[in-house]
């Protein structure tokens, strides 16, 4: 057999054309095509025609920079950042809310399409968030200096480890954004450097991370290379003014891909935060894993009550439970609930939460999911008739639903942040038995391509 000539690229860097736009891609991209070319160009929407300029061209797709819309689409609005597309931490600014809703959940119904061929099911409407600002509620900046020296905070551009200076985020909460620049102002005053992994290892600040509630509490973590910041101290009474309520030092002088280092050291006011969630209060401690929007995290947690439906006579299982955010709501309608998370420091939260919510039915286990699950067939855990799981980016994977198999609860609830892994398990947990029946999409990440859903799934008779 003769072989395949290669495909002949119809572009050329710097070349520059006008292309229509059909798609959008899992980023700020656009997707432009040259006859069936694709040309991935950031700030670009479907049904436009613009002239781009190609920055590269590979085999499979080409890239490139957006020169002059020559058509609008309906759903283009102004964006409301000033770094919006400089800065990678938002998408779609350029395209309306009720669009950006549309568009998240026709992209997970092609995932979920793709995973389940004949058994689809349809995706739910998009569950909108409180505002299509401000809901984040953990903000993080990384230090560098500006042209006359002075501190300020970056984040990195789209597909970049390069930092952009940023001085405005209008996706974040106000209260958190706010913090974070006047921890800047105070810490410039100290004389410290920005550390940067290739012209500056040796320097001492990274980053400010500020994690705040819906009721005014706020972490204030200060990430830093030694486990000491010389001055800090003075600024303590200074930055409680400026709004936190918790004052830590992380210690880290790791990688670059890596926020925090191991050690964090609490310095000052209370050592945690507080967050009011379906009539409980929720303790997050400074460097654990909790939603970034709490008020979208309340509608997770409806959603899942609404599926399981929990009674007297049930056991539930929280997979990946984290500090007990779906744990807790569960076990108040439960016979009892348990929940299994690999870090000791959430686990630590979910239990203090339970008790200052007078929840006594509750059971955590620090360590593999997978294993603790095999506890359950041998009468160390109550085997579940109903299991909630908030796995990592990278899904549940064969072990845990090998296990879930051979325990066959009556259903699940799959909240996902990867539809990519959640296509592979509801693959997988089809096979195992489990019939998928429903599939939420959330705007847990107002103006990014970032969906989150919960799958519902039920066992096979």
């Amino acid at each position: 057999m003769p072989r395949q000539r290669p495909r002949e690229i119809p572009v050329e860097k710097g070349d520059q054309l006008t292309i229509p736009f059909d798609g959008l891609g899992a980023g700020p991209d656009g997707l432009g095509r040259v006859d069936d070319y694709i040309v991935f160009v950031p700030g670009t929407l479907p049904g436009e025609r613009a002239t781009v300029e190609i920055t590269s061209a590979a085999r499979k797709f080409g890239r490139g920079e957006l020169i002059k819309l020559v058509t609008r689409s309906p759903d283009r609005v102004e964006p409301r950042c000033p770094h919006f597309l400089a800065c990678g931490g938002c998408h779609r600014q350029h395209q309306s809310y009720p669009a950006q809703l549309l568009d998240k959940q026709a992209r997970l119904q092609r995932t979920i399409d793709h995973a389940l061929g004949e058994a689809t099911v349809p995706v739910a409407t998009t569950v909108p968030a409180a505002s299509p600002y401000g809901e984040r509620h953990k903000v993080v900046v990384h230090l560098l200096h500006d042209a006359r020296g002075r501190l300020q905070g970056g984040l990195h551009r789209a597909r970049s480890p390069d930092l952009v200076a940023v001085h405005d985020c209008p996706a974040s909460d106000p209260l958190a954004w706010d913090l974070v620049q006047r921890t800047i102002e105070l810490l410039d005053t100290l004389g410290h450097r920005a550390w940067d992994p290739w012209f500056a290892p040796r320097e001492l600040l990274r980053s400010v991370l500020v994690r705040t509630s819906t009721i005014g509490d706020a972490h204030l973590i200060l990430v830093a290379t030694a486990p000491e910041i010389p001055g800090l101290e003075d600024l303590l009474p200074e930055l409680h003014r400026a709004g936190a309520t918790s004052i830590s030092v992380n210690h880290n002088d790791g990688e670059p891909a890596r926020l925090l280092g191991p050690d964090t050291r609490h310095l000052s006011g209370r050592s945690y935060i507080e967050e009011p969630l379906a009539g409980l209060r929720f303790r997050i401690s400074p460097t654990v894993f909790f939603q970034t929007s709490p008020r979208m995290a309340e509608q997770l947690i409806e959603h899942v009550l609404d599926w399981l439906q929990p009674r007297a006579t049930d056991d539930v299982a929280d997979l990946y439970c984290g500090t007990g955010l779906l744990t807790l709501p569960l076990a108040k309608r439960a016979r009892s609930a348990f929940g299994i998370e690999l870090n000791g420091h959430a686990l630590d939260d979910a239990r203090a939460s339970a008790l200052a919510n007078q929840i006594g039915n509750t059971t955590f286990r620090c360590g593999d999911v997978a294993g603790w699950l095999r506890a359950c067939r041998q009468g160390q855990l109550p085997r579940p008739q109903l299991v909630a799981m908030d796995p990592p980016r990278s899904g549940l994977g064969p072990e845990v639903i090998g296990e879930l198999a051979q325990l066959r609860p009556e259903r699940l609830a799959y909240v996902s942040c990867e539809p990519q892994a959640l296509h592979e398990d509801l693959r997988a947990l089809a096979a195992a038995g489990f019939v998928t029946k429903a599939v939420v999409p959330f705007d847990m990440f107002p103006q990014t391509a970032l969906v989150e859903s919960m799958a519902c799934l039920e066992r096979s008779m």
